[in-house]
This record gives structure tokens, C-alpha cells and sequence, in this order.
């Protein structure tokens, strides 16, 4: 596994020192955010700099834009400035060569509302066919990410293979932490266990890659040194399988506590 960290949570400086901190510490993955504050700083010195470390051997990945957007939006322009959005990250990601770029799923508040709801899926299922074919030819692979709110259509696992058939390519992002409160919402007995079992089910080739926080299995608390879950059981339970992704950390408690307790505990939880 090549673990890194997360950007987004890092905003106490520019992207320029979050990149040299995170480095600093000693993490050799680095995962982009398609957001502000750090969008903006993205010019071409950045770029080129970035693309410096990855020719040293720092691997990058990006997390697409999912901030006022949604994927198959009933509003015809918030679809058509969401797909832009996803394709822009995506060519600055080939230009980067960060791999994989995270997609969050398109939602709807209408999910009792049957063939509406059927209507919007098929719009978001449509979206991502379009950004799948992007990415394609951009040589770059697409993750989407599995995100616990029932508003969204990829909360489970288990829901990937509709969404893998209808868009052939496409890869997930396991969101360990969404995964998780998902479990607990279904009063599951063995949350990470069920993890696990989903994605042996969902099958490893399909697994690019993985987001790791912590929670009480109630909230997205992005902490990482408390928390309820197992992350060293899920972690190794991922290398038993055969995982040897990136694991992107995201979580506030570096801005909150700095990065040596964070990396204290990811030395306790590394199979």
C-alpha cells in the first residue's frame, strides 16, 4: 500500500506548503482537491512542479470537484457546469499525471419519487458514461467514490455492478469511513468484516482506490487518531485480497493535532 494525504483538509497554508509539508513528513502519495482554496492556486508553476516530484517518484491522485455540482442534475445547468467541471479536472489531472481522479456520485432528493428517481439515475449514469470516455482518452482511470447519504446512487458497494455495467472502465474509491457509518446505519454486527466481504464480492480488480478516516459510525468526522473503527482490520483485510493502491488519509486532526500523532497511528494500523 502507498499511503498519503489529502490537500483538502489542509488549508492553513498555500497548496504550494501544504505539498512541501506533506512530503516534509515523510508521505510520498499526494491526493489534489478540484476545490477551493487550493484551486486556485494551480497555475502553471504549480503544475510544473508537481509533475517535477512525480518524475522524483511522489504519486499524486485528484479528487474531482464535487462542490455545488451534481451528475445528472434535474437542472439542466447544474448538469452542464458538473460535467464541465469533472472533464476540466480531468485533463489537468492527465497534464499532472495524477491517477486515479476521485468522482463523487451524482444524488437526488427525489428517491421515493420511483420513475423520477429512475429518470435522474439514468441521467447521472449517462454523465459518467460521457466522463468515463474522457478519461479513456486521456489515459487516465476514474474512481468513484461510495458516499453513505441515501440521496446519493452509489452508497454501497454492492451497487457497483450495475453502475460497472452500464459504464464499462469505471473504478471505485472505498471511502473506509463511508463505509462504515453505512454498516452501522444497517446495524450491522461486523461493520469492517462487511467491508471486506463487499469488496471481495465487488472483486479486487475493480478497487483503485481507497480513502481513510475515522467516526464514531454516526457522522463523517474525518478524524483519524480516535475514532470506532478497526482501520488496522479493514487495512489488512485490503492486503489480504491484494490491495496495493494508494490510501489517501483524510482527516482534520493534522491541522488539529499535527502530523507526528497522525502518523503515530497510522504506524499502528499499517498491516
Amino acid at each position: 500500500m502507498h499511503f498519503g494525504v489529502s490537500t483538502y483538509f489542509l488549508t492553513n497554508d498555500g497548496l504550494d506548503g501544504v505539498i512541501d509539508s506533506i512530503i516534509a513528513a515523510g508521505i510520498g502519495v499526494v491526493e489534489l482537491s478540484y476545490e477551493p482554496p487550493h484551486l486556485f492556486s494551480l497555475d502553471g508553476a504549480l503544475t510544473d512542479k508537481v509533475r517535477r516530484l512525480a518524475a522524483e517518484g511522489i504519486g499524486f491522485s485528484m479528487h474531482g470537484p464535487f462542490l455545488e455540482m451534481n451528475l445528472g442534475s434535474y437542472l439542466d445547468e447544474i448538469r452542464k457546469v458538473s460535467r464541465e467541471r469533472m472533464l476540466s479536472a480531468l485533463r489537468l489531472s492527465a497534464r499532472l499525471g495524477a491517477d486515479p481522479v476521485v468522482v463523487h456520485p451524482g444524488y437526488s432528493f427525489f428517491r421515493k419519487l420511483e420513475d423520477y428517481d429512475r429518470e435522474l439515475r439514468a441521467r447521472f449514469i449517462e454523465d459518467l458514461g460521457v466522463i468515463q470516455e474522457e478519461a479513456r482518452s486521456l489515459g487516465v482511470r476514474i474512481a468513484l467514490e461510495n458516499v453513505f447519504m441515501s440521496y446519493f446512487y452509489f452508497q454501497q458497494l454492492d451497487e457497483f455492478a450495475a453502475i460497472n455495467e452500464a459504464v464499462p472502465g469505471v473504478g471505485v474509491t472505498l471511502d473506509i469511513g463511508h463505509a462504515y457509518i453505512s454498516k452501522c446505519a444497517a446495524k450491522h454486527p461486523d461493520p469492517e468484516g462487511a467491508i471486506i466481504d463487499d469488496v471481495r464480492r465487488m472483486g479486487l480488480e475493480n478497487l483503485f482506490h481507497v480513502h481513510l478516516h475515522n467516526n464514531g459510525g454516526i457522522r463523517d468526522d474525518h478524524d483519524f487518531v480516535e475514532g470506532s473503527i478497526d482501520m488496522a482490520r479493514v487495512l489488512k483485510g485490503l492486503t489480504d485480497l491484494g490491495y496495493d493502491g494508494k490510501v489517501v488519509i483524510e482527516t482534520l486532526d493534522i491541522e488539529r493535532l499535527g502530523f507526528p500523532p497522525v502518523l503515530q497511528k497510522l504506524k499502528q494500523i499499517t498491516p
